[in-house]
C-alpha cells in the first residue's frame, strides 16, 4: 500500500514537473514572439490584402493587434507565417520573371545574332545573380519562415507534409549543384545553351509550384509582375543617353544587388530574424540574447 501510494505521488509529482515545464516553454515562446512583433517591418508587409487559412480570411493588422493568449498565440504564429510566405513568394516570382527575362535575351545572343562575347557574358551574369544572390536570399527567406513556425506549439516543421512556400524556397539551393556539374568553354557553346535550358527549367518548375500554395493562401493588392524590369530597362537607357558605358548584363546584376540588399533590410531584418554566419542559421532573438549590431547584415555584404 505504501509503495502504491509513493509510486501516486512519484507519478503526480512528474506530471507537476513536466507540466511546468512544458508552461515555462510555451511562455518563453510567447514572449519571444511578442518581442519580434515589435519590429517595425511588421506594419509594413504591404504586398497583401489578407492570407486565407482554413476557410478564413485574416488581416495584418488585427493579426498584430490581437491579444496573445495562448491560444491567439498559436493563431498568429500560423498566419503570420503564411503572411511572411504570401509576402517572400511575391518577391520570388518578381526576381524569376527576371531571370527568364534576362535568359531569353542571353539565348537570342548565342542563338539567333551568333553574338557569341555578349551572349556568353549574358550567361555569366545570369549565373552570378543566381548564386550570389537568389540563392542567399532563398536561404535567408527559409530560415526566416522557419524560425517564425518553430514558435508555435505544434510547428508545421515537425510535419512531414511540407507547408507553404518553405519547400520551395529550400529546393532553390539545388540549382547550384547542377551549374557545378558542367564547366563553361568559349570553344564550346552549348555549354552556356546547356546552362540556360537547365536554370530556365528549374526555376520554371520551382514557380509553378510555388504558385500553387499562392492561390491556396495568398490575396494580393494589384499590382505590375514586370514592374521592375519596366522601371530598370528604362534607367538604363537613361543611363546611355548620359554618356555611362555599361552592358546591360552588369547593369543587370548590379540593380538586383541593390534590390535584394534593400529586401533583406526591409523583410528579414527589419522583421526581427537574424543571421548567425557561424552556424549559417536564421534564429529570433531573445530578450536577453547578445547580437552583434553588424550581424545581420554580414551576409549581405559577403
Amino acid at each position: 500500500m505504501i509503495s502504491l501510494k509513493l509510486a501516486k505521488f512519484g507519478f503526480i509529482l512528474l506530471f507537476v514537473i513536466l507540466y511546468t515545464k512544458a508552461y515555462s516553454i510555451i511562455k518563453e515562446k510567447m514572449e519571444q514572439f511578442n518581442e519580434l512583433l515589435q519590429y517595425s517591418g511588421w506594419r509594413n508587409l504591404n504586398e497583401l490584402i489578407y492570407i486565407k487559412y482554413i476557410n478564413r480570411t485574416y488581416y495584418l493588422q488585427n493579426l498584430i493587434e490581437i491579444t496573445t493568449n495562448t491560444n491567439k498565440c498559436k493563431q498568429k504564429i500560423r498566419c503570420l507565417t503564411i503572411y511572411l510566405g504570401c509576402t517572400y513568394a511575391i518577391i520570388m516570382n518578381t526576381l524569376f520573371l527576371i531571370n527568364n527575362k534576362l535568359i531569353k535575351i542571353c539565348k537570342y545572343k548565342l542563338e539567333e545574332e551568333k553574338d557569341l562575347i555578349n551572349g556568353c557574358i549574358c550567361t555569366e551574369e545570369l549565373i552570378k545573380i543566381v548564386s550570389l544572390f537568389i540563392v542567399p536570399l532563398a536561404i535567408l527567406f527559409k530560415g526566416a519562415m522557419d524560425a517564425l513556425d518553430l514558435l508555435h506549439i505544434h510547428p508545421w516543421a515537425y510535419n512531414k507534409s511540407p507547408y507553404m512556400i518553405s519547400p520551395r524556397l529550400g529546393k532553390i539551393e539545388n540549382i547550384l549543384n547542377d551549374l557545378n556539374e558542367i564547366i563553361l568553354s568559349h570553344d564550346d557553346i552549348s555549354t552556356y545553351i546547356w546552362t540556360l535550358n537547365t536554370v530556365d527549367n528549374f526555376f520554371d518548375d520551382i514557380m509553378k509550384h510555388q504558385n500553387y500554395d499562392v492561390d491556396e493562401y495568398c490575396e494580393f493588392i494589384t499590382y505590375d509582375k514586370n514592374y521592375l524590369w519596366k522601371k530598370w530597362n528604362q534607367e538604363y537607357k537613361t543611363s546611355i543617353g548620359h554618356d555611362i558605358n555599361l552592358v546591360f548584363f552588369k547593369f543587370l546584376t548590379k540593380k538586383i544587388e541593390d534590390y535584394i540588399h534593400t529586401i533583406i533590410i526591409q523583410k528579414y531584418s527589419q522583421l526581427g530574424f537574424k543571421f548567425d554566419p557561424i552556424t549559417q542559421e536564421t534564429f529570433i532573438p531573445k530578450s536577453d540574447d547578445l547580437i552583434e549590431p553588424e550581424l545581420e547584415f554580414k551576409i549581405t555584404d559577403e
